[in-house]
């Protein structure tokens, strides 16, 4: 097995696989009474504490950043994990899980454009012509007749998008100055501020009281944050970012299954060729940059 893909490429793919599964727990957990900004909270954390951990035990020295930096981890911990999930997690609330998985790789869409402005990353042929093929594909899914979708399910999927690919503009100048472990670590204890002032924490507590509600919450927070993110980050630190990408484009592809089987999600051709056209559109955007 060795021969066919590296150690580095699985644990991405495994990352990716673990992530397209959430909906597993979270739509479980809604349905218990759980709010998306309380589920985020306890993804938040727990990531936190098991991080801070981590960095006693490796290097303490990690846990030193600069008060000018802030704003970077304001930007990945807030401005993106804290906006992405409760998007994202609004969104599979609202719409098939496939939908709000593949609305929410629009990602590559916001990152090009971010790029362009912010980066001076050339727009060209090649990338506007992928970004068209996302956001016809983007459409061709939205109007399909055999999976859900609402208006305010459409704007948490493309916002939860947004909330996504700002992670990659602020981690771009984070990973500059910071390693992984660092960024990672300040990127949770921020969303964990962020998150506990607007989940209800009264009302969090009570309802996490629940034994389901326990075991769900432990579940998610190891199998859909802990694990996936350090394996994704060891796969990020062998291998190229772009490459990184296209590998990780098995989540949309995972999450569509769990749909189909976990909740009866029937794409349709129409849903079909739009969930294939995003992710053709995704590889060709990331050949582009390449």
């Amino acid at each position: 097995m060795a021969k066919f893909i590296k150690t580095c490429d699985l644990s991405i793919i495994l990352a990716a696989v673990l992530w397209g599964c959430i909906s597993l727990f979270t739509r479980p957990m809604q349905e218990n009474g759980l709010s998306s900004p309380m589920i985020v909270a306890v993804r938040a954390v727990t990531t936190t504490a098991v991080m801070f951990l981590v960095i006693l035990i490796k290097d303490r020295s990690l846990l030193k950043i600069r008060l000018k930096d802030l704003w970077m981890f304001l930007g990945t911990g807030i401005a993106s994990f804290l906006f992405f999930n409760v998007c994202y997690m609004s969104s599979i609330g609202e719409n098939s899980v496939s939908v709000a998985c593949m609305l929410m790789y629009t990602s590559p869409i916001w990152v090009t454009l971010f790029s362009a402005l912010l980066f001076k990353e050339r727009l060209t042929v090649g990338k506007v012509f992928a970004l068209l093929i996302c956001i016809a594909s983007c459409a061709m899914l939205c109007l399909s007749s055999s999976l859900s979708i609402s208006s305010i399910g459409l704007v948490y999927g493309l916002l939860s998008g947004l909330g996504y690919g700002l992670y990659s503009i602020f981690g771009k100048f984070a990973t500059k100055k910071y390693s992984t472990t660092t960024v990672i670590f300040y990127t949770f204890a921020f969303a964990s501020l962020g998150a506990i002032p607007i989940c209800n924490i009264g009302k969090a507590v009570s309802l996490f009281c629940r034994p389901e509600n326990i075991l769900l919450g432990a579940l998610i927070s190891v199998f859909c944050t802990i694990l996936p993110y350090m394996l994704y980050t060891y796969g990020l630190s062998k291998t190229e970012a772009g490459k990184a990408a296209v590998l990780s484009i098995i989540e949309p592809v995972v999450a569509a299954i769990v749909g189909f089987l976990a909740f009866g999600e029937n794409p349709g051709i129409i849903g079909l060729v739009g969930v294939l056209g995003i992710v053709a559109g995704i590889i060709l955007l990331e050949k582009q940059k390449n």
